[in-house]
């Protein structure tokens, strides 16, 4: 009796360790959702959507800490920002991405430095992304396109939200 019991604890043991999952050292990207309201920000009435994805990263390197501005990271340069967001609007059935003079052709965001903590840096997160803008009365519908780098500038997947109806 004492053996089949040694036996069985021995083998829940072996069957319950089991090597963790290995991931992309290229951050992977998943839209969640993109809810939509009015806003007022400083008395100016806006659209205000909040940009909800998941992100995958295998070495967890993402994000940047206050002094993170030297090469390649340079405020002029172009990994400055590690999330970049273009807007585009239905026109006529085919989307156009919305030029404007206050975001130009992109948002652009700069993420807080994550560390993962333990042995396995594997890094599993979702980011919540306000982005507020002035919506033309003309426009009844948009859609997002994203992607974000790592601090190893490796370029994540692009990923979009569904059409987004305004009216």
């Amino acid at each position: 009796m004492k053996r089949l019991i040694l036996i069985l604890f021995i083998l829940s043991f072996i069957l319950s360790c089991k090597k963790p999952e290995k991931y992309s050292t290229t951050p992977e990207i998943t839209f969640k959702e993109i809810p939509i309201k009015d806003t007022t920000v400083f008395g100016n009435h806006l659209k205000r959507c909040v940009l909800t994805y998941s992100l995958i990263d295998g070495d967890g390197d993402i994000g940047f800490q206050d002094g993170d501005t030297f090469p390649p990271y340079e405020i002029s340069g172009n990994y400055y920002y590690n999330v970049l967001i273009i807007m585009s609007k239905m026109v006529d059935g085919v989307y156009q991405v919305v030029d404007t003079p206050e975001i130009g052709t992109h948002f652009y965001f700069r993420t807080k430095y994550i560390e993962p903590t333990g042995q396995n840096k594997t890094l599993k997160c979702t980011f919540y992304i306000n982005l507020d803008f002035d919506i033309p009365s003309s426009w009844d519908s948009i859609k997002f396109d994203f992607f974000m780098y790592d601090r190893a500038l490796h370029k994540s997947n692009i990923a979009s939200t569904p059409l987004v109806v305004l009216q």
